[in-house]
């Protein structure tokens, strides 16, 4: 039988690339870049060319599965949905509505994370509704809502070959987002457009850089701060200028005056003339596009941080025009789809708040209920979601997609709180992952190409994902499924769905007027169209919105953007003679996540078999470790081994280690780096502190 060729995006990074899927005789067989595609054309990561193997490797979940007498056993849908249905009823009989939460990953299509708001918001009535954006760009989103008004990423990727200057902090492009990263390397090849890299590390991305600022770790805010101290002070600011588009511009300067390259060299332990030099070619450039990723986000003033960045854009006019901006990259294919279609616990659908009177009443009108249905109160985040199961004020946790057994921080205590659940549920394509051996019921989904649904990528291009091969066995389509327990709860009338385009063409209606508007984007028109468009796109003759706010005319009630005065303050946890060193937990280029997926390939295990931890070669020469010995590494909250590896690429006391390797699927030897991190999270985001733990190092071979 021939292979048929059928387009789609790829379900990993929040990049969008666009792919051609070959399937044969009911199979997937082969992925390829889709040759024009406007984000990638053509070219694919090694995580994407890998995905057909994923739909034959062992332990994809065939049946739903509940727990009895201890052990999971396989059963009959009808039981499945009845069981899970009458439990959680009775758990909100009992204890009320937000005695309940949900929480999914960011691969989940904006269809099932509009049924799963609905069902929590509308129908129950609670808004612990939180998803894996929370750990991974819920402080960008605050970081444009505090500068700009909303969370509305202006720029888009053809600003890569129009910019002259590249600002990238916190991240690894090479590794997390490998196709942009060929677009910025062209650029500087072709272009000979210029790069700054701020990161503690040595990385592959910092290896093109013009200036490496090798800061350390969390210290960002005093570097912005100081290279705005010099931009102002040395006259490259069009103060008129600034002050028709920006509030704050007086207090701002008045703020950074105790932010001079001298001080601030101290705190960050790159050079005076290090950071003068940064400042004179941003103020130099013509167009700088930043780019910035979890070293900002996973930090305890992450919002503060994407705000001073915000600010060295916003001074030297490089904001919603070509080639000049912020362009936040998602880490997973559906961040910004969720953001906006309102799965976090403070988000209401159509880039909407809980808190907001008006938009509870928008979405009360149009959903036919009472407005006093939907509390005016933000649900819990996913580490209060957590809080909640050891103070048991939360009684049930249904987890779609998603392994935060493994991926939340502290994970002896995430793991002590799952088992606390009176009722867990766990919707997922594989079984075993560290979270499914903890449930109480197992629902087996579809994977991406056995379902159909949209994503919205990291510049607003939505696009379709076609279904092509049926799931395995008796798994079902999430949507189908949360459909399914709906209805069994009651609720048969809100939830009358026949198929994922009926839940699309709903949802997209209150999108109208809003910076996410789909009112001209069918399913019809993402089927026949070469690529999406990019949001907002309002009516069907509308082509997509590349740049947003080009007029400058910002959603706050000024229209004008906040320039933001925020003091550099330290991680939640610091360093200390008990605990002398810093760990940067990361990630790596062969795997994804948690390798609840990646981790039963094993072209991509044999890449990368072994977790290593990362030490400077002084810290090891004075510690007399040598490369290959095995150490403990030791927090305040436990403890985790690791293979030394002795390199100048990492700051003397600071070690890095990856995140990936869990408890199963035979490698890493249950190496989790998150035994070891640190719950605190950014007081105003609510995203855990990943990039800043203080530790111990122990030679076992000494």
């Amino acid at each position: 039988m021939a292979t048929k060729w059928k387009k789609s995006i790829c379900p990993y990074c929040g990049v969008g690339c666009g792919l051609m899927v070959g399937v044969d005789d009911g199979r997937i067989v082969e992925v390829a870049g889709m040759k024009g595609y406007p984000v990638n054309d053509g070219n694919i990561c090694h995580l994407a060319a890998t995905l057909p193997s994923i739909f034959t490797a062992e332990g994809r979940l065939t049946k739903p599965m509940i727990r009895r007498n201890g052990e999971l056993v396989s059963t009959g849908w009808d039981e499945t949905i009845t069981h899970t249905a009458s439990n959680l009823k009775r758990i909100i009989d009992k204890h009320g509505p937000d005695s309940v939460a949900f929480y999914g990953g960011a691969i989940n299509l904006n269809e099932e994370y509009y049924l799963i708001n609905k069902l929590m918001k509308a129908a129950i009535g609670t808004n612990n509704v939180e998803c894996s954006s929370r750990l991974c760009m819920a402080s960008t989103a605050l970081g444009f809502i505090s500068t700009i008004g909303i969370d509305g990423p202006p720029a888009c990727y053809a600003d890569i070959e129009i910019a002259d200057l590249f600002f990238i902090a916190g991240s690894n492009m090479a590794i997390s987002l490998p196709v942009l990263f060929d677009r910025v390397n062209n650029a500087r090849k072709q272009k000979g457009t210029k790069v700054i890299v701020v990161d503690p590390r040595k990385t592959e991305t910092a290896a093109i850089a013009d200036i490496h600022l090798q800061i350390w770790p969390g210290t960002d805010v005093a570097l912005n701060n100081a290279i705005a101290h010099v931009l102002i002070k040395e006259g490259y600011i069009d103060e008129k200028n600034v002050e028709t588009y920006c509030s704050g511009l007086r207090d701002l300067k008045q703020h950074i005056e105790k932010y001079s390259p001298s001080h601030v060299a101290t705190i960050t332990g790159c050079t005076e003339s290090e950071i003068i030099r940064a400042a004179h070619a941003i103020g130099e450039s013509k167009a700088v596009l930043a780019f910035w990723f979890q070293g900002y986000n996973h930090s305890t003033q992450a919002v503060s941080k994407n705000n001073t960045l915000h600010n060295l854009l916003l001074l030297t006019g490089n904001y919603c025009r070509p080639g000049a901006g912020p362009l936040a990259v998602n880490g997973e294919a559906n961040t910004q789809g969720n953001r906006w279609i309102g799965t976090l616990s403070h988000l209401l659908p159509g880039v909407r708040q809980v808190s907001n009177p008006q938009h509870r009443r928008e979405l009360a009108d149009f959903w036919n209920i009472s407005v006093d249905r939907i509390s005016p109160i933000p649900g819990r985040s996913i580490i209060d979601i957590i809080k909640g199961l050891h103070s048991g004020d939360i009684r049930a946790l249904w987890i779609s997609t998603s392994n935060p057994a493994v991926s939340l921080p502290n994970s002896n205590w995430i793991e002590q709180g799952l088992k606390k659940a009176e009722f867990l549920v766990v919707q997922d394509i594989f079984h075993p992952t560290e979270t499914t051996m903890l449930a109480d019921v197992v629902l087996a989904g579809a994977h991406w190409g056995e379902k159909t649904g949209t994503y919205i990528s990291s510049e607003r291009r939505v696009e379709i994902v076609e279904k092509m091969i049926e799931p395995p066995g008796d798994a079902k389509a999430d949507y189908e499924i949360i459909c399914m327990v709906a209805r069994a709860m009651g609720y048969t009338k809100d939830f009358p769905y026949n198929d994922p385009e009926e839940i699309f063409d709903e949802f997209r209606k209150i999108t109208h007027g809003r910076i996410c508007d789909m009112g001209g984007v069918t399913y019809e028109r993402l089927r026949n169209e070469s690529a999406g468009p990019q949001l907002p796109c309002p009516d069907p003759g509308h082509p997509g919105t590349p740049r947003l706010f080009q007029n400058r005319k910002l959603p706050r009630p000024d229209s004008r953007a906040a320039l933001l005065c925020r003091d550099y303050v330290e991680p939640a946890e610091v360093t200390d003679s008990k605990y002398p060193f810093v760990l940067i937990i990361g990630r790596l280029a062969a795997h994804f996540n948690t390798r609840t997926r990646t981790g039963r390939i094993e072209s991509l295990n044999n890449a990368a078999r072994k977790n290593f931890i990362y030490i400077h070669t002084e810290d090891a020469s004075r510690m007399d470790i040598n490369d290959g010995d095995e150490l403990d590494i030791v927090s305040r909250r436990g403890s985790v081994s690791g293979i030394a590896m002795i390199t100048d690429n990492v700051l003397p006391h600071t070690i890095y280690m990856n995140m990936h390797f869990g408890k199963l699927l035979g490698i890493g030897g249950g190496k989790m780096a998150n035994m070891v991190s640190n719950t605190a999270y950014d007081v105003y985001s609510k995203q855990p502190e990943f990039k800043f733990t203080a530790v111990k190092i122990i030679n076992k071979n000494s």
